[in-house]
């Protein structure tokens, strides 16, 4: 095979490469742990975040995770936690997360594994997030 061959199919295979890049899609997923019920709440990008649908977590804690992107190219993710209670629910927990993120078709691990506690009772919650990009 000729230098020029092996310079044609490797260009070749780079524009694939990029191209497979530009469609692919980054996804946040949440595993949500409350009384012993694990919840995994896959979110993709938006650019609204006031539609963004908050998740009920047993009827106490309210989970939202919002990630705001352009394209492949993530912004910030942001992530709420509410104790429910009959007025209003409470705001008990904000995270946010800045570029640059490690996006692979491997998940990787975005948050620690936090614990969070509220309410009389001391009701615990976990939850811990991971990005990966998919590839449509």
């Amino acid at each position: 095979m000729s230098f020029f061959s092996l310079k044609s199919t490797a260009c070749f295979l780079g524009l694939l490469a990029v191209m497979g890049c530009a469609n692919a899609t980054p996804v946040l997923t949440c595993r949500v742990t409350y009384a012993d019920e694990t919840h995994v709440i896959e979110v993709k990008p938006t650019d609204d975040i006031y539609n963004v649908v908050p998740i009920d977590i047993a009827g106490r804690f309210t989970f939202k995770a919002v990630m705001v992107a352009k394209r492949d190219t993530i912004d910030y993710v942001k992530l709420y936690v509410y104790f429910q209670q009959r007025r209003k629910d409470i705001p008990i927990h904000l995270a946010s997360y800045f570029p640059p993120f490690a996006l692979s078709a491997k998940p990787s691990v975005l948050t620690p594994l936090n614990y969070l506690y509220a309410g009389d009772a001391e009701r615990g919650l976990q939850y811990q997030c991971s990005l990966r990009k998919v590839t449509p």
